[in-house]
This record gives structure tokens, C-alpha cells and sequence, in this order.
């Protein structure tokens, strides 16, 4: 995305300014995104959403969700390349 275009989005999304869920305020912020992908656990960091500072509702721009999808095709084709693999430990509540 050029630079015009990053402005653009930043500039929506900080209008926005209420949580459609609650009503609580919002905040641009990068957060982390999990996502199951064919049963292996992905996470993707620095993601840019709205967030509630109240309920904690997240908000993508369509921007993002965009580079989102893309990005989560490309894993699931394998011609995306983590840059870090690390161990995930499992636990269930139940039996």
C-alpha cells in the first residue's frame, strides 16, 4: 500500500471512535491475530485494529482484512513462510 493509502486507512479508522458493540471508546492499536489453519495454530503479529478500550472488540480495516485473507491463503498453499516456529503446549479443561 502506498503512503497515501496507509493515510487514507489510518484516518478511517480514527474516526470511527466507538465501539458498535458497547459504545465504548476506541483505540488503534497492533495486536496479534490467531487463526487454525487445517489444524495447526497460526498467529499473526502487528496486526492494525480498532480496538474497544471497554469490551475489547476488534475492528480491521478493509484494507487489512484483505492482506489477512491473502496472507492466510498463502499459508494454506505453503508458499507462505513463517518467521518463527515455536512450541505450543495444549491443555484441556475436560476429559
Amino acid at each position: 500500500m502506498d503512503r497515501s493509502g496507509k493515510e487514507k486507512e489510518e484516518r478511517i479508522m480514527d474516526k470511527v471512535g466507538r465501539c458498535p458493540i458497547c459504545g465504548g471508546k476506541t483505540s488503534v492499536k497492533a495486536v496479534d491475530v490467531t487463526e487454525n489453519v487445517e489444524k495447526r495454530l497460526v498467529l499473526i503479529r502487528k496486526v492494525q485494529a480498532e480496538v474497544c478500550l471497554q469490551c475489547g472488540e476488534r475492528m480491521y480495516s478493509e484494507g487489512t482484512m484483505r492482506k489477512l485473507d491473502s496472507l492466510l491463503q498463502r499459508v494454506r498453499e505453503g508458499s507462505a513462510k513463517p518467521k518463527k516456529e515455536t512450541k505450543v503446549e495444549v491443555y484441556a479443561l475436560t476429559q
